[in-house]
């Protein structure tokens, strides 16, 4: 009676193992996804070519004051206490929605500032206007033509280039180290 009681409980605390997973929802989006376009030095950017199975892309400008800088210091905490190995299996992706005061080199100095493992694109005007169309993300010039208001989703993308999950940036550092484990590891379950 003993040991069945034993091997039940076993059971019980291994189901609820396997049920509980991440704790983080990921489903296949309609936006987003793969951008394949030519960046202002004429280099062909394709996200497949990258080889890490977690791509975290988000839009912004070297000139933004507040929520750029604060989504890499974010991005930096919460993958501060991952691996080496896990380390590996996540880039992020900014895209410049400046194209007239950014250029691809000044773009990818500023990222790498904060992220060793990140890129920063900067497309021509017409290019970066369908990328933003492509992943429904919100970009308006202020006023001023100095800076601009713009979505500060982070769009999760999995190894076929698929966006997975939406982070907003009230969410905690935890739900993008848990997406990166969770995307990297191969444990998705489509909800």
């Amino acid at each position: 009676m003993k040991q069945y009681t034993i091997r039940t409980l076993i059971s019980i605390f291994i189901f609820a193992l396997l049920q509980c997973g991440s704790g983080i929802e990921l489903t296949e989006l309609p936006i987003g996804g793969n951008i394949e376009a030519i960046d202002k030095t004429g280099a062909k950017v394709n996200l497949q070519s990258f080889p890490e199975p977690v791509l975290l892309v988000f839009f912004g400008y070297t000139y933004c004051p507040d929520f750029c800088p604060n989504t890499f210091a974010k991005i930096k905490a919460a993958t501060e206490g991952l691996s080496s190995l896990e380390k590996n299996h996540f880039r992020v992706i900014f895209v410049s929605i400046d194209p007239e005061r950014d250029s691809t080199e000044t773009v990818n100095k500023y990222v790498q500032f904060y992220i060793p493992n990140a890129s920063g694109f900067s497309f021509d005007l017409a290019t970066t206007n369908q990328i933003v169309k492509q992943y429904a993300a919100y970009v308006e010039k202020t006023k001023d033509g100095l800076s601009f208001d713009h979505s500060t989703y982070v769009y999760v993308l999995d190894s076929k280039r698929k966006t997975r999950k939406l982070i907003k940036s009230t969410d905690p550092k935890e739900v993008i180290t848990k997406t990166i484990r969770a995307l990297s590891g191969n444990s998705v379950q489509s909800k």
